[in-house]
């Protein structure tokens, strides 16, 4: 790949992919600068990378590497469970619903928050994934570095066990 290729690869990439980089991130520190700090990081990470090798799906590439430079950044801070903590809130969008609904929907949301916070960190991080993220199967599989077999059955598993957990 030339270096003309490469920049025109580069700026298709940032432009397609760096703001849903940008949010994965936050979703992850709940800080707009070191999100910000952590995306940037990411591509440069990525720039280096397409220099020395292929990469197959950048996409997923993107995402586990701004995930293992957070979880990374989070061990290094002893500050682990903070991981799980920032992961287990969604973000709100509200539809102008009448004041019981949204007292119905906040109340439903909580449970499940709650509920999903009781799921194991793989559970969780494949829900978040794929919900939140909106990450196909096999993305989530490389972010995780799992198959994907083992993504659609903890995925089958959060489920279930978010169904059990709702009716108690």
């Amino acid at each position: 790949m030339t270096e003309e290729q490469k920049k025109e690869m580069m700026a298709h990439i940032q432009q397609s992919e760096y703001e849903a980089i940008r949010v994965y991130c936050f979703r992850l520190v709940h800080d707009y600068a070191l999100a910000e700090e952590f995306t940037q990081e990411t591509f440069l990470r990525f720039l280096e990378y397409i220099n020395q090798k292929e990469v197959q799906n950048r996409r997923a590439w993107l995402y586990r590497t701004s995930r293992n430079m957070i979880f990374d950044y989070f061990r290094r801070q002893s500050k682990k469970a903070e991981i799980w903590e920032y992961l287990s809130v969604f973000p709100k969008h509200e539809a102008f619903v009448s004041a019981a609904e949204m007292v119905e929907k906040r109340e439903a949301e909580a449970e499940l928050l709650q509920n999903l916070s009781r799921l194991s960190h793989r559970h969780q991080e494949a829900v978040r994934l794929k919900f939140q993220e909106r990450l196909k199967y096999d993305e989530i599989a490389e972010i995780m570095g799992e198959t994907r077999s083992t993504v659609g059955r903890l995925l089958s598993e959060a489920i279930h066990q978010l169904r059990v957990m709702m009716k108690d």
